[in-house]
């Protein structure tokens, strides 16, 4: 079945980085939104998240998607993201970031196209650029000691990890790289950086003044926590459920410092601009297939139609 949409997207949720999506979209086509904080200076305000998802051919939300089992949305309501996908139709596509396993599986089952943002090779470079340079600011921020001359670890080496542990070595700190990964760990130590096996992490941890967790599972436990200095500083960037356990840390009375969405808190313009093109580039190929898969189904038809007549 085709289905004629109202709007070409729809905004859903989010934090300041889906305002201006909103903004720049609009500019280019026919966009609805729900729950976009500062979205009611914008035209087309859906009045439920139900009419702005099912009246859209794709639909844009946030990054991270979920909280929880709840959709990243700022509203009095919270809504769950099975009910989200509920809204939804075959043949729309779905833009966000951090989308689980079990979700994907949803989208899938119902002929919805989705594109993770966080899988996307040129956003996740330029958001670790945002999310490492906010966290030196949180790190000066929250550190009664300078930077340069510090030792910090980072658990774990993937793109977050290498962009934030190269800053850190320009300003003169100390880093080590604690992963799994026998290859991570070739290519820290390539680049200058102190290694440790991540089995190594209770032995070593209490050497580090400033600890910063990149891996979303559970490898900062209440046994590792215990063993960790007092008067060090934990940071956590990883998303839900995070790297750190926030109740073993809150009962050892640990400085956690929780840092979520960095790019949008420092660098909200940047962010959603790498967000935007990624949507406009994406949203045109797609219509580029369409339109060439339209075009072979009719001259496949053509070539059929002639043979039918001379036969």
């Amino acid at each position: 079945m085709f289905f004629i949409y109202l709007y070409k997207y729809a905004i859903v949720g989010g934090d300041v980085r889906q305002k201006l999506i909103l903004e720049e979209l609009s500019k280019h086509c026919t966009c609805s939104h729900f729950g976009v904080v500062g979205g009611e200076t914008f035209p087309n305000e859906a009045k439920t998240m139900e009419l702005a998802i099912r009246n859209a051919e794709n639909i844009i939300l946030p990054l991270p998607m979920h909280k929880g089992n709840n959709l990243n949305i700022q509203t009095e309501t919270a809504y769950h993201v099975k009910e989200l996908i509920g809204y939804m139709k075959k043949g729309q596509t779905v833009y966000a970031g951090c989308i689980n396993k079990e979700l994907r599986e949803l989208l899938e089952h119902k002929g919805v196209k989705y594109f993770d943002f966080m899988e996307q090779k040129e956003i996740s470079i330029y958001n670790s650029i945002a999310t490492a340079e906010g966290l030196i600011s949180e790190m000066i921020l929250a550190s009664p000691e300078n930077l340069h001359g510090n030792k910090a670890l980072i658990l774990g080496y993937g793109t977050c990890a290498k962009t934030l542990a190269a800053k850190l070595k320009g300003l003169h700190v100390s880093t080590c790289i604690c992963a799994r990964s026998e290859s991570a760990l070739m290519e820290a130590h390539t680049f200058g950086h102190h290694t440790e096996k991540l089995s190594h992490l209770a032995s070593i941890i209490k050497h580090y003044p400033i600890i910063i967790n990149t891996i979303p599972s559970k490898i900062l436990k209440k046994d590792i926590l215990e063993q960790t200095d007092s008067k060090s500083i934990l940071f956590e960037i990883a998303s839900y459920p995070y790297g750190i356990d926030m109740e073993a840390a809150q009962k050892l009375n640990l400085n956690v410092h929780l840092c979520m969405s960095l790019p949008a808190k420092y660098a909200p313009v940047s962010s959603a601009d790498i967000l935007t093109r990624f949507i406009l580039k994406t949203s045109l190929q797609e219509v580029s297939q369409m339109h060439a898969a339209t075009l072979s189904q009719q001259q496949d038809e053509s070539i059929h139609g002639k043979i039918g007549g001379i036969l």
